[in-house]
Formats: structure tokens, sequence, C-alpha cells
């Protein structure tokens, strides 16, 4: 049965093989494995997205799902949990650099919006290739 659950210590080998098995040659970092949101079928993980911490800013960093196993109702659930539990951080905005118009139209529909203009302030946190969206969290309620 799939839910969306926060990242625990315990959760940290398998969040680790589930992102090399997307990314082979990726270098999980620790630090914002434990600003993640989980997807689980039972004791597998099938889905996650975490952020980076910029002070009062949050940069997503991990966002992979199985679309096989989980549909886009959990992943929305995903995401609300994420925008939740960034908000207890104080986290003000989340931003995200989004590769393709396929993956921005799931953003879109997750309340981000495009960021046009001067993406200088943004240089360091995302990749050059990728349009850069934006979510609000302050004022919002995540209950």
């Amino acid at each position: 049965m799939l839910k969306v659950e926060g990242y625990t210590q315990s959760d940290e080998a398998r969040v680790v093989e589930f992102i090399r098995k997307a990314q082979p040659t990726a270098e999980p970092d620790k630090q914002i494995l434990s600003r993640s949101v989980l997807i689980k079928d039972d004791k597998d993980i099938v889905g996650m997205v975490s952020y980076e911490s910029h002070g009062d800013l949050g940069v997503i960093r991990y966002f992979l799902y199985d679309a096989r196993i989980a549909g886009t109702d959990i992943v929305v659930g995903m995401f609300l949990e994420l925008y939740k539990k960034a908000h207890e951080r104080s986290v003000k905005k989340l931003i995200a650099g989004v590769p393709s118009r396929d993956v921005g139209m799931l953003f879109e529909m997750l309340g981000f919006t495009r960021v046009i203009g001067d993406l200088s302030d943004f240089a360091d946190t995302v990749r050059k290739d990728a349009a850069i969206m934006l979510i609000n969290l302050e004022g919002k309620s995540f209950e």
C-alpha cells in the first residue's frame, strides 16, 4: 500500500539505493536527504522529493518517482507534505529548476509559477538549462 511519510534516519540506505537506481553517478547529500518526503510501497521507496536549505529559500534537489507505481494523486500528497515540513522550518519560498515542459506542467499543477526576468538571484542554485519555477509558502496554512 502506498503512503507518504517524512524521512527518518532508518530510511537512509533505501533512499540512497533509490536515488542511485535513477541517477547511477549521484552522490546523495545526507543533509538534503534529511529534508525529504517519501512515497513508500510497504518497505520500498518509490518516490521522493527533498530540498536544499538556503535560509528562508528552499531549492528542490531530488524529485524522483516511479510513475508505474505512484500516480499523480500520491505525488501531490508528497508535495503537500513537503510544503508543510518546509513551512515548519521557516522556508518562505521553494524553487525548482525544471528541465522540460512536461515537468513544468506538473509543477504548475503543484502551485509553482515560472520565474520570468532577472534570474541572477538563482544562478548558483539551479542548472543553467532549466526553467526556474517558484512557490511562495509565506502566509499559507498546510494543515
